[in-house]
C-alpha cells in the first residue's frame, strides 16, 4: 500500500498499484510493408494546415522504480514518491481514483501508474514525476523522470548492455486493445539483430518487459527506437550498473527528440574532473568507470558527418575534435566531454543527415569497496530536445528531502530569447532573458522565494522561440558511499499544443 499526501489537504491511502507484467519478451518476426498500386490521378496541390485535435482525456504514464535486474546483492535503504498535478483545474484520476484538481498529490511510492485528466472544452493538461533515491548498495544513484503522455514513434539514447550492466526496456500500453511494438536497437558497429525479434505484444493496460542485455548481449553502447502499431505507447528505458563491486549509477529514461539535422542536449551541468570521474583519487588511485559523454546514433542507411558545439555562458563554441565526426550506418559513437570548463551547457549536433542523442552526466565519490581500486559514482542522462516542451510546457519538481534543483535554459537561435515561468495556480515566478547561442541556469530556490513551496514550474514563449531546457537535480548523501547523487528532468508539452495536427485537406 502506497500512502497518498495532498497538498493542500489531508492525506489518504493509494489503493492497488497497477498491474504490470515484467519478463523477458522473446519472440520472433520482422517488419511487414504492404503497398497497392493506383492509378496517378491529378490533383491541385493543398498544404497542410495545423489542426487541434477534439477533446478527450489526456493520459500520462508515471514510470516505476528500478526493479534489480541486474541482481543486486547489497541493497540499500531506498525512499521514492509519485508527484501529480492537474493543471487548469481538470478533473483526474490516477489509476481509476480520484485526484484533487486543487494542488499537488504525493504518493509515498514509485510503483508506476496512469494519470488521467480529463477535457475543459480543449485537451487538458497535468505535470507529474517520480523519484527515487538509494544512497548506498549496488543500486545507489538517484533517479527523476518525468510522467509522459503515449507516443507512435519514441526515440531513447542511452544504457548498456555490456557485463555488469542491465537495460530494462519497459513498454507501457494505457490503451483498450493490444498494441504490437516494432523495437529497433542500435549498438556501436551499428543496427543490432537481437536474439529476441524485433515484434512485442502489449496487451492492454499492461507492461511488457525487455531485458536489452538478453537480446543484444555484449553491447557496449545503445540507443533504442520504438514503433507502435494498434495504439500509442510510453517506452522507458531503466539503467543500472555495477563496476565489479562498486555502484555505478541507475536511471530512468524517457524518450527524446527524434532524428533530425539540428538537435541540443540541454541540461548539461558539469562540474570539477575530479567531481565527474575524469580524474583518479589522488591517495588511492581509484578510477571511475564513467566520464561525461555525448552519444549519438545514425539510424539511417548511409553515413552521417556531424559536427559538435557547445552552448556556454559565453556563446556558441565548436567542441575540439568532433566538428567533422563521421559515423557509420546504425552505429552509436560517444563523444568524451571531458575538456570542458565546469559550467551549464547545451551540446549541439549539425549533420548532413538525420541524428539524434543523449548526454550521460556523471557524479563520482569515493572508492568502494576498500582497495576496489573503483569509485563509486552516479549517473543520470539528458536527452535531445526541440523547443516545443519548452514553448508551451511543465515540470514537475522531484519531492524529496535535502534536493537542489537547477533549471537550464539554452537559447539556440541567433537572437535573444524570452521564456516565462510560472507556478502551477498562474502566479509568475520569472521572466528569464536567455541570450542569443547561450545557457543559462535558473536556481530553482530563487523561484520559491517568489511563490513559496514549488511544486510545478509552468514555461512558455512565443512562437518560434527555439529554446531547450531541463531541470538538474542533485543531493548530497552521507555515510560509506557518501557523495552527490543526479538526475534529470525534461519538460513535458502541454496537451493542446502536443495535439495539434497537420491535416492535409482534400
Amino acid at each position: 500500500m502506497s500512502t497518498l499526501r495532498h497538498r493542500p489537504g489531508p492525506p489518504w491511502r493509494r489503493g492497488a498499484a497497477l498491474a504490470a507484467s515484467l519478463g523477458l519478451v522473446a519472440t520472433s518476426g520482422g517488419l511487414a510493408w504492404w503497398g497497392t498500386a493506383t492509378p496517378t490521378v491529378p490533383v491541385l496541390p493543398v498544404p497542410a494546415v495545423v489542426q487541434a485535435a477534439p477533446a478527450t482525456d489526456t493520459v500520462y504514464v508515471c514510470p516505476a522504480a528500478p526493479a534489480d535486474t541486474l541482481g543486486a546483492v547489497a541493497h540499500g535503504l531506498t525512499t521514492s514518491s509519485t508527484s501529480l498535478t492537474p493543471l487548469g483545474g481538470a478533473s483526474a484520476t490516477w489509476d481509476g481514483r480520484p485526484v484533487s484538481t486543487s494542488g499537488t498529490t504525493v504518493l509515498d511510492g514509485a510503483d508506476g501508474g496512469t494519470l488521467v485528466v480529463g477535457p475543459r472544452g480543449e485537451a487538458a493538461s497535468a505535470a507529474g514525476s517520480v523519484t527515487t533515491l538509494t544512497a548506498d548498495g549496488d543500486l545507489r544513484g538517484l533517479t527523476t523522470a518525468s510522467c509522459v503522455p503515449p507516443q507512435s514513434v519514441s526515440w531513447i539514447v542511452g544504457g548498456s548492455a555490456a557485463p555488469g550492466s542491465s537495460s530494462e526496456l519497459r513498454l507501457t500500453n494505457p490503451g483498450t486493445t493490444t498494441v504490437t511494438a516494432s523495437v529497433s536497437l542500435y549498438g556501436p558497429v551499428g543496427a543490432v539483430v537481437t536474439t529476441t525479434g524485433r515484434q512485442v505484444a502489449v496487451p492492454a493496460g499492461e507492461t511488457v518487459s525487455v531485458l536489452l542485455e538478453a537480446a543484444a548481449p555484449a553491447q557496449s553502447r545503445l540507443a533504442v527506437s520504438v514503433a507502435a502499431e494498434g495504439g500509442p505507447l510510453v517506452p522507458v528505458l531503466v539503467t543500472e550498473s555495477l563496476d565489479g563491486e562498486t555502484a555505478a549509477g541507475v536511471d530512468v529514461l524517457t524518450s527524446g527528440a527524434a532524428p533530425a539535422t539540428d538537435l541540443t542536449v540541454p541540461g548539461v551541468e558539469l562540474v570539477l574532473p575530479a567531481d565527474q570521474g575524469q580524474a583518479p583519487d589522488k591517495v588511492t588511485g581509484a578510477t571511475s568507470s564513467d566520464a561525461p559523454v555525448l552519444r549519438i546514433v545514425n539510424p539511417g542507411e548511409s553515413t552521417a558527418t556531424v559536427s559538435v558545439s557547445t552552448l556556454g555562458a559565453d556563446g556558441e563554441e565548436p567542441l575540439r575534435g568532433a566538428t567533422a565526426l563521421v559515423i557509420d550506418p546504425g552505429a552509436v559513437f560517444d563523444v568524451a566531454l571531458t575538456g570542458l570548463a565546469p559550467g551549464s551547457y547545451g551540446v549541439r549536433m549539425r549533420s548532413d543527415a538525420p541524428v539524434t542523442g543523449a548526454v550521460r552526466l556523471v557524479r563520482s565519490a569515493g572508492e568502494q569497496p576498500a582497495r576496489s581500486g573503483s569509485l563509486t559514482h552516479d549517473v543520470a542522462w539528458v536527452q535531445a530536445q526541440t523547443g516545443a516542451a519548452t514553448r508551451s510546457g511543465a515540470l514537475a519538481l522531484p519531492q524529496g528531502p535535502a534536493l537542489t534543483s537547477l533549471l537550464v535554459l539554452t537559447n539556440t537561435a541567433l537572437e535573444p530569447a524570452t521564456v516565462s515561468l510560472t507556478a502551477a495556480d498562474g502566479t509568475l515566478l520569472r521572466t528569464v532573458r536567455v541570450p542569443a547561442s547561450s545557457t543559462m541556469p535558473v536556481p530553482v530556490t530563487e523561484l520559491e522565494e517568489q511563490a513559496g513551496s514549488l511544486d510545478v514550474i509552468v514555461l512558455s514563449a512565443a512562437a518560434g522561440t527555439e529554446v531547450v531546457s531541463a531541470l538538474v537535480t542533485s543531493t548530497e548523501v552521507e555515510g560509506e558511499a557518501a557523495g552527490t547523487l543526479i538526475g534529470v528532468l525534461s519538460p513535458v508539452s502541454e496537451a493542446s499544443s502536443a495535439s495539434a495536427r497537420q491535416l492535409l485537406l482534400r
